[in-house]
């Protein structure tokens, strides 16, 4: 209603983002996305990223409580901006965990200790903190969800989904994407996005 906004975190398409914006403003009110580039742990300890578009109005009396959530905030413009900038942070996220689980498991069938391999990737200019966290855990075999493999999976077919409205060919997501789909058929769905490496031990 007229005088009321509403903020959407959730992460969505842009389309989807633009009819829910559509449905907000009809009533008079005002409209934010604001999807998060985040998971369980920066959420719990307010070190989240908000990707926000829309209404700026709303954006800066949102100012407050995205900084009491999160470590950074950026408005993008016309809703869908927001969920768009998501889409592509997850795909490259998506993809590296991929080639990350594909180069430890290279490296163990090749007779190399995976450890050393986290530690020589630490030092050069691959060094990540998704890596150095995710790393140590997929070793072991455990795959505690921050962020569930079947989202990541969804995120992945909304890029690809991205690229064809703007006519921009993913060859390296499109892969990635398949593999996701392989391990999300393995039961892995609940799991972490990391267990993708289970996936690729079964090729």
């Amino acid at each position: 209603t007229k005088g009321k906004g509403y903020v959407d975190v959730s992460t969505v398409d842009s389309s989807t983002s633009q009819q829910i914006a559509a449905a907000v403003r009809s009533k008079g009110g005002q409209f934010l996305e604001a999807p998060v580039s985040g998971s369980k742990k920066p959420a719990e300890d307010g070190q989240l990223i908000f990707l926000t578009a829309g209404d700026q109005a709303l954006y800066e009396a949102s100012i407050p409580m995205l900084e009491a959530m999160g470590k950074a905030h950026f408005f993008l413009g016309e809703v869908g901006k927001g969920a768009e900038m998501k889409l592509v942070v997850n795909m490259v996220m998506g993809s590296m965990m991929a080639a990350f689980s594909e180069g430890l498991e290279l490296g163990r069938k090749s007779g190399l200790k995976q450890s050393q391999i986290l530690e020589v990737m630490s030092l050069g200019a691959i060094a990540n903190p998704m890596f150095a966290v995710k790393g140590p855990s997929m070793i072991r075999g455990d795959f505690p969800p921050a962020f569930p493999l079947k989202h990541q999976q969804k995120d992945l077919r909304l890029a690809l989904s991205l690229g064809d409205d703007v006519g921009q060919e993913l060859p390296v997501a499109a892969a990635t994407n398949e593999v996701y789909k392989r391990a999300r058929s393995l039961g892995l769905d609940d799991s972490d996005f990391s267990a993708i490496i289970k996936a690729i031990q079964n090729f």
